[in-house]
């Protein structure tokens, strides 16, 4: 027993003498190895070691820095960046990769500290004026940023990020012909090299040049095999030329590599969606989503197509839905009301027959004061509770028995009869009109979209992005919006299909993204004189930022269309208007009235104009409900022209009604302007400022071109 335990603690000792034998510089060096080939993890792991036989190894801190950089750890690439300037003498060196860090954290003016106090006790530091550069890129100074990277190229004329630089932001400045001689320049100095290869298919593919991208590309992965972005390049190259088989097999070939590329899913769902192997596609993208649930754009993508090709009664649409159900009630624990509404509608136009989810989206009415609202959803779960639950809810023959009603029903039934014993004398009541069988279309808009060449992360991201604004209206009843399914070439495209199809406005909208950032920018014209009416520009972080984007774009446009609603019926000059506490007006609230058909958008700006001989005359709302409204009629002239049918647009709003935004929660989905275009409700107005505060900041906006930068060490 003695003896073998002798053996154990002698083949310890002899495995802990081992360990010692390999050098702090053994274990960095090996480490350095594994970092040229960007195998990040593995080099940190070697660094660690290396670190436990001499803790003060400053370049070791420096180089754990780097790789920290480039996994997107910025937070430690600066910790590490501190102990490296402890213990090594390349001081600058570490300082402007701590520079760089502080960049990507948003830490703009630590940042430009940084970068400062470099500068000063060297002024021809290059990589200090890179920092600085970038920082004026994140400003949007992008002329000031070539400015930089031409003074650092002629201090170091082969500099390899200074040329790789100046080609991508020439390339974004429309500079073509200097962006290929710069990039051709790099390439005759690193033709080694993946990356700069990887950066060239891109310049390639951006100008639409599929075929030189591609021939670069695989250039790239012939270098390094290993480079796994070359392969998804490759694969959005070929995705852009519309060979999706090879497309397939690329992402098949990275997933096999790593099923966690949830990019590689979503362009493989995307390829089989455009071969029309549908559920195929659905089955690719429910994968991905389980991968990485937070990707919106593929769960966009999913959910059109789920609507497009499965029946309501697919089972699969409830697990879908309950994602948005939960995100929904998230959102209702933090009080953010219009977030919640709009998870319940996505979650209700994925699944419509989810009874659990219909109750939770009438019971949010409920609180929220929305009680005619609430009293549809009632009925709607009651008429339709078969389809429901898939149970019956009454004896369906004398052979039958008949089912005792659950709990949830007797509280809709009691809640159902209640609330309509109370609203036996509202105005629709009265009038013996029912305000959920009106049409209150008022405004007819085109979405149009134009599409990049190549993107780094989800192809179509222009094309899913324009039919995801087009859905965020669907609960919109005031405004018909159709979107173009196809690209237009631009501005001259879209105004020719609006003109044709009489839009009263058209939008051209573009959308960008990064792995944590999503950006929206639209222009709003006039589909009668093509004059540019507003902007809407729009810009992300963090989680759920294409849904909050989507949101903001919907505020954006309402918020420029007048309150339009129409007399439904005159008695002895006592007007029924189809507005109501919903629509954003109150007691007090003053329209003019104008004859049907003869209201036009403004010829330059928001606003309507008409001919004052159209002008019929004037109303004030008396008393108001959701959806409809009294109001006292005062005519314009001797005479009484007035018709059922004729049209009111607001001229000035009634006061708050205690109840705020001029009514309740519904005002997020409802025009929000006067006349002249002017915000004319409390929520309007507040939305309105926060844009405006949004807009007074630095745009600090992360792009493609940032994001490339960024990569190249």
């Amino acid at each position: 027993m003695k003896k073998t335990a002798a053996l154990i603690l002698s083949g310890i000792l002899s495995l802990s003498i081992f360990a010692q034998d390999r050098s702090a510089l053994e274990l960095f060096n090996e480490g350095q190895q594994l970092q040229n080939r960007h195998q990040w993890f593995e080099a940190i792991d070697l660094y660690h070691e290396a670190l436990e036989v001499n803790p003060q190894y400053g370049d070791v801190w420096y180089n754990m820095a780097l790789c920290s950089y480039a996994l997107g750890s910025f937070d430690l690439a600066v910790q590490y960046a501190d102990n490296a300037a402890k213990y090594s003498r390349n001081f600058s060196q570490i300082l402007n990769l701590k520079g760089m860090s502080l960049v990507s954290l948003g830490k703009v003016d630590e940042a430009r500290e940084v970068f400062d106090s470099i500068l000063e006790k060297n002024p021809n530091d290059i990589n200090a004026r890179f920092g600085l550069a970038e920082l004026d890129l994140l400003d949007g100074r992008i002329t000031v940023a070539e400015g930089r990277y031409q003074d650092a190229l002629k201090r170091d004329n082969t500099n390899r990020k200074a040329l790789l630089s100046l080609a991508l932001v020439s390339a974004e400045m429309g500079n073509k012909a200097v962006s290929e001689k710069y990039i051709r320049q790099a390439l005759a100095a690193y033709s080694g090299e993946a990356e700069v290869h990887y950066l060239a298919a891109y310049l390639s593919a951006k100008e639409g040049d599929y075929r030189t991208a591609e021939q670069r590309i695989r250039a790239s992965v012939q270098i390094n095999g290993d480079l796994d972005k070359s392969y998804a390049l490759l694969g959005q190259i070929l995705f852009a030329q519309g060979r999706y088989e090879e497309v397939m097999d690329i992402c098949d070939f990275r997933i096999g590599r790593g099923r966690e590329k949830a990019d590689a899913w979503y362009l493989k769902g995307l390829s089989q969606e455009k071969l029309g192997n549908y559920e195929a596609a659905i089955n690719t993208y429910g994968v991905g989503l389980s991968i990485n649930p937070q990707d919106e754009v593929m769960r966009f993508s999913m959910e059109q197509l789920v609507n497009l090709t499965l029946t309501v009664e697919d089972q699969r649409r409830n697990e879908w839905a309950m994602f948005h159900s939960k995100k929904a009630q998230e959102f209702g624990r933090n009080f953010d009301g219009i977030s919640e509404r709009y998870e319940y509608q996505r979650a209700l136009s994925l699944a419509p027959l989810n009874a659990p989810i219909r109750q939770a989206f009438a019971d949010m009415l409920e609180r929220d004061g929305l009680y005619e609202l609430y009293i549809q959803q009632l009925k709607f779960v009651k008429e339709n509770y078969d389809a429901l639950t898939g149970e019956p809810g009454i004896q369906i023959d004398e052979n039958t028995p008949a089912r005792k009603r659950t709990r949830e029903q007797i509280k809709n039934d009691d809640a159902l009869e209640s609330y309509t014993s109370l609203m036996k004398n509202n105005i629709s009541a009265r009038w013996n009109v029912d305000p959920f069988y009106l049409d209150k279309t008022r405004w007819n808009i085109g979405i149009y979209y134009t599409r990049k060449p190549v993107q780094l992360i989800h192809a179509d991201l222009e094309s899913v992005s324009a039919i995801a604004a087009g859905a965020v209206f669907n609960g919109v009843p005031s405004a018909c919006v159709d979107v173009k399914t196809k690209p237009v070439s631009g501005y001259g495209e879209a105004f020719r299909i609006a003109r044709q199809e009489k839009r009263d406005y058209f939008v051209i909208m573009t959308a960008e993204e990064t792995e944590r950032t999503y950006s929206l920018d639209a222009t709003i014209y006039s589909a009668r004189t093509g004059t540019k009416t507003s902007e809407i520009h729009v810009y992300r972080t963090g989680n759920d930022r294409m849904a909050k984007s989507l949101q903001r774009f919907r505020s954006g446009v309402l918020d420029i269309l007048p309150i339009r609603g129409k007399v439904l019926q005159n008695v002895q000059g006592t007007l029924l208007l189809d507005l109501g506490r919903n629509d954003g007006i109150s007691v007090g609230s003053e329209f003019s009235i104008v004859r049907k058909g003869r209201i036009e958008t403004n010829d330059e700006g928001p606003g309507i104009k008409f001919n004052r001989k159209d002008l019929l005359g004037t109303v004030t709302v008396t008393a108001c409900d959701e959806e409809i409204s009294e109001g006292k009629y005062s005519k314009n002239g001797f005479y009484d022209t007035l018709n059922e049918g004729d049209e009111i647009v607001l001229l000035k709003n009634g006061e708050d009604d205690g109840k705020g935004k001029n009514g309740n929660a519904a005002m997020d989905s409802r025009p929000a302007a006067d006349s002249d275009g002017n915000v004319a409700t409390q929520a309007a107005a507040a939305e309105e400022k926060a844009a405006i505060k949004e807009s007074l900041k630095p745009a600090n906006r992360e792009n493609d071109l940032i994001h490339l930068i960024r990569q190249i060490l």
